[in-house]
């Protein structure tokens, strides 16, 4: 379960380097004129993306779970695109469209066998449902970037959790 392990770890990290940008913290500009913190955020996000996309097919080929490979692979979309948008200045609205598409297929994961009744599991099908509204809602200018901000370092403290469980072999709740 390392490689479940490293995929929590990895998109809770892309959701907390977002969600503290969004908070305002260290998203102060550049004084000398150089690239502002949203490009270096888009290449840490197009790594997450990058690296999920390699999980996807170690869950389809060596763990062979392509359900959860399934929902690892929207994410990777996601995050591929977030990351892409954001080095190139891109229009954000098409990945908020993404977003929205994703939390539909996120959410029925809570209630689906997938995780074996696993809470932490659940719980966070769940958050990153609400966190993918959230995006899409702020990419159309309908949510505060502090409130999505507070929302993604919930998700991401959130996903470290189950990390934390996974790499130590403990029982998860």
């Amino acid at each position: 379960m390392l490689s479940v392990a490293v995929i929590f770890f990895t998109f809770a990290t892309g959701a907390f380097v977002i969600g503290v940008y969004l908070l305002g913290i260290g998203a102060d500009e550049p004084e000398d004129g150089g690239k502002g913190p949203l490009y270096t955020i888009g290449w840490i996000e197009l790594v997450v993306g990058l690296f999920l996309a390699l999980q996807v097919l170690i869950l389809v080929e060596v763990a062979g779970l392509p359900t959860l490979a399934g929902i690892v692979g929207l994410f990777a979309l996601f995050f591929i695109s977030f990351g892409i948008a954001l080095i190139t200045g891109a229009d954000l609205r098409p990945v908020g469209a993404i977003a929205f598409t994703i939390g539909l297929f996120a959410w029925p994961f809570a209630f689906f066998d997938v995780f074996n009744g696993i809470f932490v599991f659940q719980s966070n099908a769940i958050l990153w449902s609400v966190a993918f509204f959230g995006i899409a809602a702020f990419t159309y200018g309908k949510l505060n970037a502090k409130i999505l901000g507070g929302i993604l370092l919930l998700v991401a403290i959130w996903g470290w959790l189950p990390a934390v469980y996974l790499s130590v072999d403990a029982v998860i709740p």
